[in-house]
This record gives C-alpha cells, sequence and structure tokens, in this order.
C-alpha cells in the first residue's frame, strides 16, 4: 500500500532488494518502496519516530511478507 511521511527523530536507512541505500535523517519526508523487497533499520543512537499516513482500502494489505 502507498504510504508517506515524514521522519520527526533519529536515523532511518531503507535498503532495497538490488542494495540501493538511502539514509534518511530527522524532518526528511519519507515515501515508502512499493513493490519491491526493502527493508530499513534505524542506523542513530535515538530511536526513530515516523508518522506515516497510508492510501488505500481496508480490503489492501499494508505489507507483504515474502
Amino acid at each position: 500500500m502507498i504510504n508517506a511521511g515524514v521522519l520527526l527523530s533519529g536515523e532511518l536507512t531503507v535498503i532495497t532488494e538490488k542494495e540501493e541505500t538511502l539514509v534518511l535523517k530527522a524532518g526528511d519526508p519519507i515515501v515508502e518502496v512499493v513493490g519491491k523487497r526493502h527493508y530499513g533499520k534505524n542506523t542513530g543512537p535515538d530511536p526513530a519516530t515516523i508518522l506515516v499516513f497510508y492510501a488505500g482500502s481496508p480490503e489492501t494489505p499494508i505489507s507483504i511478507k515474502e
């Protein structure tokens, strides 16, 4: 499901299945990677806090595990 948000605090690193890396810092906007395997990890010393908005229907899963 498509979503967007903002990283309120901390640092987050997102890595795609092709090893593409995106490092986000507090205040950065986030548009979720959709349709590709990926994961994110907190790479800073403080907790990462994200405000996220989802755009979809109740029947649409937020994520699909492989």
